[in-house]
């Protein structure tokens, strides 16, 4: 959790982050997770105090406050306004609701969402909670994504942003809307989804409870966000299509922006809406990244947190060469593959007996990055394959673009220019653009991407370094697919 405040052309003004945990609760095994809506309140309050007080203003002087969360985390409200459920992405308790419903419809579930496999999505969910807590089933009144039930604590109003909706799995991902037709297929209620709103849009002030409870001034600006790869979009000026960008957070989604919905005919991608009205976004996700080289960090040098350890990291990774001297990591980053999913196989593969090789924790930190460079890689080829578009530049953002080794590996493996910004925080920076947008600032998102998206730094591809990275690519894609090979055999 963080809280970004910035200044209206985008310079941020100070940060607060903080910690939080999921539980598992009874009765879901151990792939149900949720979180507390007090606690997690709770948290969102306190780092909005903490960036004004950093920031030594008053909470008058703040324009607008909005949203972004992770993508799929859904919260059921009653009609009272009671949380029922707040469940993050990684609750996976639908998992046999979503294959039943996939088993039975997932051609056209696909084709109207763009999204598959429904065990992740909110109409498994509704399934789960309609077989197994029917008592909490009937009371749900109104569906909100993470950030939209932000802003209705802000605020009081029930919206949904509809990038957000659609990453719910909701959503006819052509027309935008609520799909009446999914709702026929999955058997599932009526009128529990709110207005859909764009992102940018003014919803609300803060309330007063809210005010006491945030520290910000009643009645400020409440503007509707959008998930935090959507916002990421907005934050690095990825609008135009056939333009992309990638994300390094806790996942590296790779995405390209269309002028149509880009559906995969073998449903390995996903198809969403833009933020910006007539654009969408096809995305071949590496999967984890963040989350990866957090473990490893962990594993090298012990639980403890600390930005030099991440240095450190950094710095070692660097002294390694190129192809990190024939070690290859295959621990989670890879071809996005919607229709395939399943655990398989993974580790690092080095040149051996180790009696005559040097085999140190840097060739294992940049096997890694490697690794994470090679998937985005290959998705990005998957992404250039489906929509038929040329990608001739990525834009990068997230805390993994922090990497000094991991932004000279990429333009090298990718053959394009990589363009960093200033400031990584790029989903927290989108949220920012559609707060100025929505409390008047700006006219439009157009007009915010323009005048607060920060300044990049361009890094072109070395020839002879490209041409090294090209050998070692390929035979990590020869290895994957002989891992995939073996998952399949010993099944």
């Amino acid at each position: 959790m963080h809280c970004l405040l910035t200044g209206l052309a985008g310079h941020p003004v100070s940060l607060s982050r903080k910690e939080w945990s999921y539980r598992s609760p009874e009765g879901t095994g151990l792939l149900g997770k949720e979180f507390d809506p007090s606690s997690f309140w709770g948290i969102i309050c306190n780092c909005i105090k903490e960036v004004v007080s950093q920031a030594g203003i008053h909470a008058r002087e703040i324009t607008g406050v909005s949203a972004t969360s992770q993508r799929q985390g859904v919260v059921f409200l009653s009609n009272n306004g009671k949380e029922l459920y707040a469940g993050p992405n990684i609750d996976l308790r639908a998992l046999t609701e979503g294959s039943l419903l996939d088993s039975e419809s997932g051609k056209e579930i696909y084709a109207i969402t763009g999204h598959l496999p429904s065990f992740m999505f909110v109409p498994a969910k509704l399934k789960w909670f309609e077989a197994n807590q029917p008592e909490t089933y009937e009371k749900i009144a109104t569906i909100l994504t993470i950030s939209d039930w932000i802003i209705y604590r802000l605020c009081g109003e029930r919206v949904s942003e509809v990038c957000g909706a659609t990453e719910l799995g909701l959503v006819d991902v052509q027309s935008r809307d609520w799909s009446r037709r999914l709702r026929e297929l999955s058997g599932l209620p009526d009128g529990i989804y709110p207005e859909l709103v764009p992102a940018g849009s003014q919803v609300g002030k803060v309330t007063r409870q809210a005010a006491t409870e945030t520290g910000l001034a009643a009645g400020t600006p409440v503007v509707q966000g959008a998930p935090d790869t959507h916002c990421a979009l907005i934050g690095m000026g990825v609008s135009g299509k056939g333009q992309a960008g990638a994300v390094m957070g806790w996942s590296a989604p790779a995405q390209i922006v269309t002028d149509k919905p880009v559906i995969d005919p073998e449903a390995r991608t996903w198809t969403g809406c833009h933020p910006l009205p007539g654009r969408w976004v096809l995305e071949s996700s590496a999967g984890e990244a963040g989350n990866v080289y957090h473990w490893l960090k962990r594993v090298l040098f012990g639980e403890e947190e600390s930005p030099e350890t991440y240095h450190l990291m950094d710095s070692l990774a660097s002294e390694v060469p190129a192809g990190a001297e024939e070690v290859q990591a295959f621990v989670g980053p890879a071809t996005m593959d919607m229709s395939y999913l399943g655990m398989k196989p993974g580790g690092f593969l080095f040149p051996v007996p180790l009696s005559v090789t040097d085999i140190r924790r840097g060739h294992l930190i940049r096997a890694v990055l490697e690794n994470l460079c090679f998937a985005i890689k290959a998705n990005c080829i998957q992404l250039e394959t489906i929509s038929e578009l040329k990608i001739e530049g990525v834009r990068l953002g997230g805390s993994l673009a922090k990497s000094r080794c991991l932004v000279n590996i990429l333009p090298n493996v990718l053959e394009i220019p990589v363009s960093v910004p200033e400031i990584t925080e790029v989903s927290a920076l989108g949220a920012a653009i559609c707060t100025a947008v929505g409390s008047g600032t700006y006219s439009s998102l157009e007009e915010g991407v323009q005048a607060m998206v920060p300044q990049f730094r361009v890094i072109e591809p070395d020839s002879l370094t490209t041409l090294e990275y090209t050998g070692y690519y390929q035979k990590w894609v020869a290895t994957a697919d002989w891992l995939t090979k073996l998952s399949e055999a010993t099944k």
